[in-house]
């Protein structure tokens, strides 16, 4: 893939500035970034063939949509909702391509001294889907909302260290915090915290400040959005709308990009890979990041309340067979804990989990599964779980382990299995910074701590590892993090995850940014399509 690859996000350097995990971020994806390339990916983000033209309709084809798809960013939970709210929305901040937060809704933002008191200058003559004129009270309410307990905010875990937000001026507004925090505007540029009407709890006919307006909306089937033309950035957007549907097939959906139904799909697999790089009409858009699918245990759900049925399958699953022949090398060997090796926080002295039968069958026996049958909860609305899972399968049989795979529909996987069985899949996209991942999947009561883990210990540690200055320190307790969630037997991690899409050549304007798919789900008012 040396010289078809369209866009990568390639090795980045420490950034400069006054925060530790802006610094951290830089390290952690430019590092890791580095270890994905080396070898299997080079290039860079493909420049434009032409100038910015308006007009046409982008077609987007995802793996899966669901019936209870919203434009609520307080729900959103896979890459429809995150297209569609970063579409009809904006964000005090945007996360450029190094992941670093930049003005948007803020035309600036600064610290105090200790970081525990962020003040942001608010952007003049930006309006609303409605007319109306976006305010410090619309800002304030949009931060807090996160808060109340009516909203049940996924984000609820990342503002609890936030202490109050107050219109300094009709035109600023000073978030203040509990703890220090140097990382607040790249949490606030992330996809919950979009910027809506001050009251707002009803999201059935959504205003935005965004680039788009809602025209048609069939939750798991299908959105069509069209050009808001009192969009505050001029000029923007290009495209007179987009429409955005699922194709669950692999193998359809790449066909349908070929064939040039569609102008962008999520996912591409094996060899719909070399097929799009060979066609000449489109190209693999690939953004190297953090990305995880894995396997979990369900701590309170027997029998993934057996620690040691955790262990036995984490020495089950080949992880080497994994990234060459499942994931064609995109992407990185793990070691049952999210942070990517490459990070200066990755503890590589922790010693790497391989195939080991042996060790399983120790760990079974201590389990006393016997000869039960395991049912392990797959599907593709996780990405590569059902491999993840035939690959535990086949090496399951060779110990004793009847485990048993159940495919699971994609529209509803994430609100009726994730979380909710024994053993289950689930895929989680990188965040600006590990601290904010480790909060919302591993914190006790954590939206997403799908497996229910609880551990008060590792709860102060993740606090911890946010508001300690001394970097060697941090280190410490990053190991002790991966060591906990290592030993937990709740995580069956075998490897990270490169994003690889597919983009037609008529897409101008994509660049990769790393915390998801086609420029971190925040494209739509960057592209055009060329003639």
């Amino acid at each position: 893939m040396v010289n078809y690859v369209r866009g990568i996000l390639g090795a980045g350097g420490a950034s400069s500035g006054n925060a530790l995990t802006r610094r951290e971020f830089g390290r952690l994806l430019g590092a890791g970034t580095m270890a994905f390339g080396a070898g299997s990916l080079m290039g860079g983000v493909a420049p434009a063939r032409s100038a910015p033209v308006r007009g046409g309709l982008l077609k987007i084809a995802l793996l899966s949509q669901s019936t209870n798809d919203s434009f609520d960013a307080a729900k959103l939970s896979h890459p429809g909702d995150y297209i569609r709210c970063t579409s009809l929305f904006s964000y005090l901040t945007r996360l450029d391509e190094q992941g670093k937060a930049q003005p948007e809704l803020a035309e600036s933002f600064e610290p105090n001294d200790a970081a525990t008191e962020w003040t942001f200058k608010l952007r003049k003559g930006v309006t609303f889907h409605d007319g109306s004129p976006l305010t410090g009270d619309d800002i304030i309410f949009s931060i807090l909302r996160h808060k109340e307990e009516r909203v049940a905010s996924n984000a609820k875990q990342l503002v609890q260290n936030v202490k109050e937000v107050v219109a300094d001026r009709p035109d600023t507004i000073v978030v203040r915090l509990v703890e220090p925090d140097a990382d607040l505007p790249e949490m606030i540029g992330t996809f919950q915290f979009t910027i809506v009407k001050n009251g707002t709890y009803d999201f059935s006919s959504p205003v935005g400040t965004g680039a788009f307006k809602v025209k048609e909306f069939s939750p798991g089937v299908r959105t069509i959005c069209e050009r808001n033309e009192n969009y505050w950035k001029n000029g923007q957007p290009y495209i007179d709308g987009f429409e955005m549907f699922s194709i669950v097939d692999h193998v359809a959906r790449a066909n349908a990009l070929l064939s040039g139904d569609v102008h962008m799909v999520v996912d591409l697999r094996g060899p719909s890979i070399d097929e799009v790089a060979k066609s000449g009409v489109a190209s693999p858009f690939i953004t190297n990041a953090p990305r995880y699918t894995s396997i979990q245990a369900a701590v309170d759900i027997p029998p993934g309340d057996r620690q040691n049925l955790g262990l036995a399958l984490s020495y089950l699953i080949d992880r080497e067979r994994m990234l060459k022949t499942v994931l064609r090398g995109n992407g990185v060997i793990s070691n049952d804990h999210p942070i990517m090796s490459g990070s200066p926080y990755y503890d590589a002295a922790l010693p790497q989990r391989a195939l080991d039968h042996d060790k399983a069958k120790f760990h079974l026996a201590k389990a006393g599964i016997g000869n039960s049958r395991v049912e392990l909860h797959v599907s593709d609305a996780s990405a590569f779980s059902v491999e993840i899972g035939q690959l535990l399968q086949r090496e399951a049989a060779g110990v004793g382990l009847n485990l048993n795979l159940r495919r699971e529909p994609a529209d509803s996987y994430w609100s009726a299995v994730a979380g909710k069985r024994a053993l289950f899949a689930a895929t989680f996209n990188p965040r600006p910074t590990y601290n904010m991942l480790l909060n919302l999947a591993w914190k006790t009561g954590a939206a997403w701590n799908f497996s229910h883990y609880s551990n008060p210990n590792l709860d102060a540690m993740i606090d911890s590892a946010r508001t300690t200055p001394d970097e060697a320190k941090r280190v410490e307790i990053y190991a002790g993090i991966q060591k906990t969630i290592h030993e937990s037997g709740a995580l069956i991690l075998p490897s990270f995850i490169s994003f690889v899409d597919g983009v037609s050549n008529k897409v101008q304007g994509l660049t990769p940014i790393p915390v998801g798919a086609l420029g971190g789900f925040n494209f739509t008012d960057r592209v055009w399509l060329a003639d």
